[in-house]
């Protein structure tokens, strides 16, 4: 017997339902100003967002205030005129009934009640400000260990309340784009441990509208260019090499436009950091586009350095960093310290970028602080800071000309993730997510790698995340997480003339593309013998793909077949297990021998059965798939 894989459905399609539910139900009553239809959560992600609904007479506007617990958390906003009244709500408080209220254009106002239940996400230990400095803002913070339940994206106001949350398993950086929406990734991953299919724009209800789908997915960093384009991290050829490749993005179609492979810029081999391995050997975690000399600024971790290389010929500009090991013929591409007073370079780093100034501004991890294993520093002993370099690429000179974070040492000490940003001149952010200590002791190792480690003993473990804005070398403002790491931080803002809630179910650009067959056709006689339980099989068909999961031998040969009607096609899945030093966000619990695999349905139609070939031998699912 043969079970049809039923689809499952896109988060995109889910919303568009919960959408076309709701504008059902306000098109079907008589939804007034004083009666309004309140929808919580309407994008099924954001528990602490609504929409209110409701008809006027006339076109007016609608001004609608979240009331704080205190008069400074106020959050206000104007939505255009209208008669037809769909206003996002944002903003709101867990374990609380918030009041909203309405004023019209036309001077009528209204009140309205929404209670949502108290949510099992990670508090705020503490928030030190004021609402004067950082008045109606939030600190969005995505997590990296979202295997933790309560490790949410989450965003906290200037008293550390929280006020936005995304509770699906999403991470890696979040940016608002020139249309107000947010970059941010896709949640559903493409490889381990956590590459993504690509890129979403989503806005502050959690509602997506388009889906970048990239052939060799996501990670890390991506930025919008002026051109509206996205340069985006990717990967080209995974079984090959990660972490080495920069796309850009066309904004309107989702398809590559331009592409940079750095192992055609750097050599593998040389100038290893202290967690470099053969396949990851860069470990890209930031992408930056600087106009004013055309160039692209990569931070590779493994290799504690810092590039910057031509973006129409791809021509090395320069490195920055510890020069030890990259050989003679590359010294020529390094810097010359000529700091007087502190100076220390940074190891493994991320989040580097260009000031508009030409200074480079990184998140300095400092782990090992050393290229050499004999002079390594002690995680108790050592430190993580922002910094900022001047640079002069004529003379190849480099001074340290400002840090934060040193002078506190190891309880600011975060081996990996981690972010910077930058408001003006001398007003920056820091963001130092990726603390872990294990039974009280700092540790060189990466909280989302620890969570597998000591699965057994999260009580000695302990998490947490710092971010830091600095005013002019005054401590501005200072946040405490406890119970996760947390990728990067970004100072955002919920409400501002961007403001607006498009109806319409969402966009899937791009793609994967063909994905190409294994080069032989084989003909079996038997039907296939019953697969054993040790590789739990789950097969699960995707709007775009058929995804496998599944737990093999390493090194053994397997082959998904699609036996259709006429013919059979036979696809490759990869059984290598690569080494991997650096996993900084651990979105599920795997272990080495768990492998998945991807089919994309383009080019596919039609009824397929589906078999396992493993070691030569044939094995039946049971399952069916309509492709």
């Amino acid at each position: 017997m043969s079970n049809y894989l039923n689809t499952e459905k896109h988060l995109i399609t889910l919303q568009a339902e919960s959408e076309e539910k709701y504008l059902a139900e306000f098109k079907s009553g008589t939804y007034t100003l004083e009666n309004p239809l309140i929808v919580e959560n309407p994008y099924l992600i954001n528990p602490l967002a609504a929409v209110i609904c409701f008809n006027t007479d006339e076109e007016t506007t609608a001004q609608i205030t979240v009331k704080g617990k205190a008069a400074e958390g106020d959050l206000t906003h104007t939505f255009a005129t209208a008669k037809e009244h769909v206003l996002p709500i944002y903003g709101l408080y867990d374990n609380y009934e918030n009041t909203v209220s309405i004023v019209m254009g036309n001077g009528k106002t209204s009140e309205v009640k929404i209670k949502i239940k108290e949510l099992d996400v990670n508090r705020a230990l503490y928030c030190h400000t004021t609402s004067e400095y950082f008045g109606k803002d939030l600190m969005i913070i995505s997590t990296t260990t979202p295997l933790i339940n309560s490790a949410k994206t989450v965003g906290f106001d200037y008293a550390g309340d929280l006020r936005w949350v995304i509770t699906n398993k999403q991470s890696w950086d979040i940016k608002k784009l020139a249309n107000g929406r947010l970059l941010y990734t896709s949640y559903r991953t493409m490889q381990k441990p956590y590459y993504t299919v690509g890129l979403m724009e989503m806005d502050f209800c959690g509602k997506i509208y388009k889906e970048y789908r990239l052939p060799g997915g996501f990670h890390h960093d991506a930025i919008e260019l002026e051109n509206g384009n996205l340069l985006a991290a990717s990967d080209n050829e995974f079984e090959e090499s990660v972490e080495d490749f920069v796309v850009e993005v066309d904004r309107k179609t989702g398809e590559v436009v331009k592409s940079w492979d750095l192992l055609k810029i750097l050599p593998r081999e040389k100038g290893n950091a202290g967690d470099w391995n053969h396949h990851d050997w860069f470990h890209n975690n930031a992408v930056w586009y600087d106009k004013a000399t055309n160039s692209i600024t990569m931070s590779g971790r493994h290799k504690d350095a810092i590039i910057n290389f031509d973006y129409d010929t791809s021509k090395l500009n320069w490195i920055l960093g510890n020069p030890e090991g990259w050989g003679e013929e590359w010294q020529k591409y390094f810097f010359k310290n000529v700091t007087k007073g502190d100076f220390d370079w940074q190891y493994e780093q991320h989040a580097a970028r260009i000031l508009p100034n030409g200074d480079v501004f990184v998140f300095d991890n400092g782990t090992y602080r050393s290229k050499n294993e004999a002079t390594r520093i002690a995680p108790e002993d050592n430190f993580s800071r922002g910094v900022i370099y001047r640079i002069n690429t004529d003379k190849m000179e480099i001074e340290q000309i400002w840090q934060y974070g040193k002078e506190r040492g190891a309880e600011f000490y975060s081996p990996y993730i981690c972010n910077v940003d930058y408001y003006s001149e001398g007003h920056y952010m820091i963001h130092s997510g990726g603390i872990a200590t294990y039974r009280g002791k700092h540790t060189d190792g990466l909280g989302a790698m620890l969570l597998n480690k000591y699965k057994d003993e999260h009580i000695h473990l302990t998490l947490e995340s710092i971010t830091v804005e600095v005013q002019n070398d005054e401590v501005k403002y200072e946040l405490k997480v406890l119970g996760g790491n947390y990728y990067r931080a970004r100072r955002l803002s919920l409400y501002d003339e961007t403001t607006k809630l498009t109806l319409g179910k969402g966009e899937f650009l791009g793609g994967f593309g063909v994905t190409p067959e294994f080069g032989f056709k084989v003909k079996f006689k038997d039907a296939g013998v019953e697969l054993p339980a040790k590789h739990n099989l789950s097969l699960i068909l995707e709007e775009d793909r058929l995804a496998l999961r599944a737990t093999f031998k390493e090194g053994s040969e397997v082959f998904i077949e699609l036996q259709g009607e006429n013919e059979s096609r036979f696809y490759s899945v990869p059984t290598v297990v690569h080494d991997v030093t650096a996993a900084c966000v651990s979105f599920e619990e795997q272990n080495d021998n768990d492998f998945q695999f991807y089919v994309s349905r383009e080019g596919l139609s039609g009824d397929y059965h589906i078999f396992l070939d493993i070691d030569n031998k044939r094995y039946d699912t049971h399952f069916s798939a309509n492709l």
